[in-house]
């Protein structure tokens, strides 16, 4: 089951057993990224057939040896996970937590993409539903 913001609000209890509504106001956006409770992304994307999965992503290896290591790249990917979930290749956005870009591959993994690589704004999804 995804974890939902809207269904559960402020009785959600985070990994760390604390209600999402007692985590400082400045704290909260990223707790919900990290958390995953941002939900899944419903932007409308452009089907492949129209703007084909970017040949930037299909060049670079799915486990970029530069890629961030550790346990902040561990807390971001999984947001990204839930975020990027079911989406099409070629489907990426910016990390809120890092600044980071993750993209789906065309296998289907989310991985990391190193900033100087330019990804289609169409590609593009915004990292909450309910922000504009």
């Amino acid at each position: 089951m995804t974890k939902n913001l809207n269904a559960y609000g402020s009785d959600f209890v985070t990994s760390a057993g604390v209600r999402l509504s007692d985590v400082p106001e400045f704290a909260r956006h990223d707790v919900e990224w990290m958390e995953g409770v941002h939900g899944a992304a419903t932007d409308s994307l452009p089907s492949e057939t129209d703007v084909p999965c970017p040949e930037e992503i299909c060049g670079l290896p799915e486990f970029h040896p530069d890629r961030p290591r550790g346990s902040k790249a561990m807390i971001d990917v999984h947001g990204a996970k839930f975020r990027l979930k079911d989406l099409r290749a070629g489907a990426w956005l910016i990390s809120p937590f890092t600044g980071w870009k993750w993209a789906v591959w065309p296998s289907g993994h989310i991985g990391w993409v190193p900033k100087v690589v330019r990804l289609p704004g169409a590609l593009q999804v915004i990292n909450r539903n309910d922000i504009h």
